[in-house]
């Protein structure tokens, strides 16, 4: 994807030939609707600094069949990050995701309005507040956002930080790094969702200014055989580096995450 087609962007190219417009009619995940264009055959996307497995679909009938898998959500995506604190093991978040009504290009966890009011507040207990003025422009309907759901599970945590595997059922704009900022364990390196102190000193200390987020997994159905296909993108040089540090035992006890050969699903 860094190079240019000798065809130029946003053609397929068939037997040689430039063939139509890529993408009408076709969802690429991980836009929520947003118009972004994308060279041909983009099925998914991954957020700016995110590493690892990206699906390209080779001709027009390869998209449309890959795209109506990851709508069914029949893709399985896991990633590896490295989080500032401890998500925990076997945690399930599923808090709905929309667009921030201030910041418009950042997401956030979208506030359940009832529960924030009642938490752990009886209704004669509850303050008396001052009006505050509504933060949506007049005239536009508030976002209630759509349901995200993420498995997240610390593989090795050293105190301070914590190597986790996140599988993601959907695919909302920046899902992962939202929940973990949601669970107030962000993404170590995130400059949007994440701790501006703690990005300072990867920067200083690693030299390194990304989000330490890598898509480590995808499994999916071959769009035309309907093979069962598995690819792995083993950890980049950065992270293998941190690794080292919050979990020295890594590659003997995980040895999948750094194993260099492609892998089929039997």
């Amino acid at each position: 994807l860094a190079n240019e087609s000798l065809f130029g962007a946003g053609d397929f190219v068939e037997n040689g030939q430039v063939s139509t417009k890529a993408g009408e009619g076709v969802d690429i995940e991980g836009t929520d609707g947003e118009a972004i264009t994308f060279r041909p055959g983009i099925v998914h996307r991954l957020d700016k600094g995110t590493t690892g497995v990206l699906v390209v679909a080779k001709t027009k009938v390869a998209l449309a069949a890959l795209s109506a898998a990851f709508a069914a959500r029949e893709v399985k995506k896991d990633y590896i990050t490295v989080t500032v604190g401890n998500p925990g093991r076997r945690v399930v978040i599923d808090q709905p995701i929309g667009r921030h009504p201030v910041h418009r290009q950042r997401m956030r966890v979208v506030p359940d309005q009832d529960k924030r009011n009642n938490h752990r507040v009886s209704k004669k207990k509850q303050p008396k507040y001052s009006k505050v003025p509504n933060i949506v422009p007049a005239g536009k309907q508030v976002d209630t956002g759509r349901r995200a759901l993420s498995f997240v599970n610390t593989l090795a945590f050293d105190g301070k930080l914590a190597v986790a595997q996140v599988r993601i059922e959907t695919g909302r704009t920046h899902q992962v790094r939202v929940h973990l900022q949601h669970r107030q364990t962000p993404v170590y390196g995130d400059e949007v969702y994440g701790l501006t102190d703690w990005n300072k000193r990867l920067r200083k200390t690693v030299g390194v200014s990304r989000p330490l987020l890598h898509a480590h997994r995808l499994e999916l159905n071959h769009p035309i055989t309907g093979e069962r296909l598995l690819f792995v993108a083993p950890l980049p040089e950065d992270m293998n580096r941190i690794c080292d540090i919050v979990w020295p035992q890594a590659k003997s006890q995980r040895p999948d995450l750094f194993d260099l050969e492609p892998k089929v699903a039997p």
